[in-house]
């Protein structure tokens, strides 16, 4: 029996990163080097940057509380019909359950509360684990899809 889950992995890519601002970016364009590699393009190569984007500012600024001695771990896993990261932070864990709905009145006039939301909407899976000691584990998976009537740039 064979899973998505337990197939081999073709490509694995770990940073490690301190709690700064800037790393946000850093961890954003990495991983869009990478989804580009394996042929994400215009719409689907925009949500797996957002969507990474979102949760590893969730990590380092609402996990980690921008404390430079923790780490967020951003960990890319390509499979042959998959594209997975992992962001790991060192903060105390959140209920997803327990998150406002963004789209409520209330939450619509905040300038911050959405991306988690965006996230789950951009992939194709969204995971939140907890640790038994502390840290989250938020895992985001895009399908690769093997499109062979995909026409060449610029075709009509």
């Amino acid at each position: 029996m064979t899973t998505r889950h337990l197939m081999e992995a073709v490509e694995t890519t770990t940073r490690t990163l301190d709690s700064t601002i800037g790393n946000i970016d850093l961890a954003e364009r990495d991983t869009l080097d990478l989804a580009e590699s394996v042929g994400f393009r215009g719409d689907e190569l925009e949500k797996v940057g957002l969507a990474v984007r979102e949760v590893v500012a969730n990590a380092i600024i609402h996990g980690n509380r921008l404390d430079e001695q923790k780490r967020v771990v951003v960990t890319v896993v390509r499979t042959p019909d998959q594209f997975k990261v992992e962001v790991w932070d060192q903060g105390r864990g959140f209920d997803l359950s327990s998150l406002p709905d963004p789209r409520s009145p209330e939450v619509l006039l905040r300038e911050s509360g959405r991306g988690i939301y965006m996230a789950r909407a951009f992939m194709d899976e969204f995971h939140v684990q907890t640790g038994h000691a502390g840290g989250t584990t938020v895992s985001l998976v895009k399908y690769i899809r093997k499109n062979s009537e995909e026409q060449p740039e610029g075709a009509l």
